[in-house]
């Protein structure tokens, strides 16, 4: 299909997700059957009859995307970064301290794809075995074609840390009308005490901020899974967890599904298959699902709070 020139889009369109628009939002197909809106830091509202041709269109199974607080769906967040003058003082002492060591040890520069296909396997192989899951970063035959696919776009941009010589922690950058989405984040456990990941995110938000002049960098979307210590860093780092909605919207036997399961049988399949992402996911989407509402909690403006000095 065609795909308006917009990185992302064309990004996606070539690893093979297939790409829908709607009057007012963009999706792809993030599983079978399953839509999420892009870019990620935009929070939007379909209304009820444009939700409701795309799931009979497509014959969807589920729709998720980000919208306002005072909008149906479950509290969470978008991480980002706004400050253009984002420099060592934006950062909490801690990870000012750790960065500066950091930048000691470690060389940030911007890498190439066909470089990243080689020597990025093994950080994603690293990364999934520390979170306990399964990640498709770690099959070889899907990251060499995430690999050609950005490649292959203008505005797709790849940044590694390295410590001599050996690359120790890489991200995925791509640019979005004057955003930067940051898409993928993985780093060598052997390396995590030289804190590659705070050179990286250090280096490459100054040269967004500073030679790109970029409105925004979004860190990602809640993820429909809790992620303490990832979202400890990046408040440390500078970011802020900034609260919204999602939202879920399930087809009909999703939504049989979700009335009949029992909150703890839920919780129960999510920890007895830890590893297997589809289950992960559907279980953590089935209580998430539950937990929509149009109220808008008191207490969200404190995820969006750096930590306090330590």
């Amino acid at each position: 299909m065609l795909v308006e020139y917009n990185p992302l889009a064309k990004f996606l369109d070539r690893l093979g997700h297939k790409i829908i628009h709607s009057p007012n939002a963009c999706w792809y197909e993030v599983q079978p059957r399953v839509l999420l809106s892009y870019p990620y830091y935009k929070q939007i509202e379909p209304t009820e009859e444009e939700l409701n041709e795309l799931m009979k269109t497509h014959k969807l199974l589920a729709i998720r995307f980000p919208t306002m607080l005072n909008n149906f769906g479950f509290v969470s967040n978008i991480v980002v970064n706004t400050n253009k003058n984002y420099d060592f003082n934006s950062m909490h002492q801690k990870a000012r301290n750790q960065t500066r060591r950091a930048l000691e040890n470690c060389k940030v520069e911007q890498i190439d794809f066909n470089f990243l296909s080689e020597h990025g396997l093994p950080l994603n192989d690293d990364t999934a075995k520390r979170q306990n899951r399964e990640s498709q970063y770690a099959s070889p035959d899907y990251w060499n074609k995430y690999c050609q696919a950005a490649k292959g776009v203008e505005g797709v941009t790849a940044w590694g840390s390295f410590i001599d010589g050996q690359l120790a922690a890489f991200l995925i950058a791509i640019e979005v009308d004057d955003w930067v989405e940051w898409v993928v984040n993985h780093s060598a456990t052997a390396f995590r005490n030289k804190y590659p990941n705070n050179a990286l995110a250090f280096s490459a938000a100054q040269h967004f901020f500073q030679k790109k002049n970029c409105t925004g960098i979004c860190y990602g979307l809640g993820s429909l899974e809790p992620t303490p210590d990832l979202d400890h860093f990046k408040q440390r780092m500078g970011w802020r967890l900034e609260p919204v909605k999602q939202r879920l919207v399930f087809s009909s036997k999703l939504r049989i599904m979700a009335g009949l399961a029992q909150e703890p049988i839920l919780k129960l399949i999510g920890k007895l298959c830890p590893q297997n992402y589809k289950v992960r996911k559907t279980s953590a989407m089935i209580q998430l699902y539950r937990q929509q509402t149009f109220d808008v909690p008191k207490e969200a403006d404190k995820q969006s709070h750096v930590p306090t000095e330590e």
